[in-house]
């Protein structure tokens, strides 16, 4: 087994409706990539800084439409371990690790407030869910691809 092989399954996952189970692959993939890139870091913030610095790219395919370098989401829900900040907002690199890494990898549930959806709806207003484009899959599985590349590349050089 090796990160591309985690890869290539959470693909195949993601082609055939398996969201959740496709995600915790990249996960756990993502872990991975970050624990190389970032070693001297603990495992939450290497992880988010991963996320942070590769941002782009997950949007450039996670998040169609949209092209930034950071986002915040409105989150109007109860969300276990998600710190939001004074106005209701956590920053999507939290919710990526907060509550859906952390509930897949030590729960095997994402919190039931999240909704993947085919849009890209960021966020919502409405009270006890939220929303998150099913397609930020694909932006994570890009990026970590992007970042073992650039390892590769770096490696023999």
């Amino acid at each position: 087994m090796s990160v591309h092989s985690f890869l290539e399954a959470a693909q195949y996952l993601y082609d055939n409706n398996f969201y959740d189970e496709a995600f915790c692959l990249v996960c756990v993939a993502l872990d991975a990539s970050a624990q190389i890139q970032y070693a001297s870091l603990k495992v939450g913030e290497r992880y988010k800084k991963f996320i942070s610095a590769n941002f782009r790219k997950i949007c450039s395919r996670g998040f169609p439409g949209v092209s930034a370098d950071f986002i915040k989401i409105k989150v109007n829900a109860d969300v276990k371990n998600l710190k939001l900040d004074e106005n209701g907002y956590a920053g999507i690199e939290d919710i990526i690790y907060h509550v859906i890494r952390c509930g897949l990898v030590h729960d095997c549930a994402i919190d039931q407030s999240i909704r993947f959806i085919d849009s890209t709806i960021i966020g919502n207003w409405e009270k006890g869910l939220f929303f998150l484009p099913k397609s930020v899959i694909i932006g994570l599985i890009d990026a970590v691809q992007n970042s073992l590349e650039k390892n590769e590349a770096s490696f023999f050089t």
